[in-house]
């Protein structure tokens, strides 16, 4: 099974090494009306999986990713970007699972 939902994603900082690093972070969607785009496709569908999740992403850009939400995660004035993910099975809460180290 795989499963598309709705994530607000942003930058958190990593530490200090090498000048300083950044790592994308994202938290799923509870707005109903963006939990409305989570759908669920049996195996064998990826067509159809990436085709639904392009349509919710292109939803996503014109109607959601505005005002703040408009900049790139990249800016400091970047209040996130909303994006629609891909996931094999059901889609996790958050993510990445573990914060990430540098090495």
């Amino acid at each position: 099974m795989r499963s598309i939902a709705v994530y607000l994603v942003q930058l958190a900082y990593g530490g200090p090494e090498e000048g300083g690093w950044f790592y994308q972070t994202g938290e799923l969607c509870t707005d109903p009306e963006l939990t409305a785009f989570g759908t669920t496709f049996a195996d064998g569908h990826e067509a159809r999986v990436k085709a639904m999740s392009d349509e919710v992403q292109a939803h996503l850009d014109h109607d959601w990713n505005t005002g703040d939400h408009a900049r790139e995660i990249s800016s400091v004035l970047s209040a996130g970007r909303f994006e629609a993910r891909v996931h094999d099975g059901w889609p996790p809460l958050a993510f990445p699972a573990e914060r990430p180290r540098y090495e």
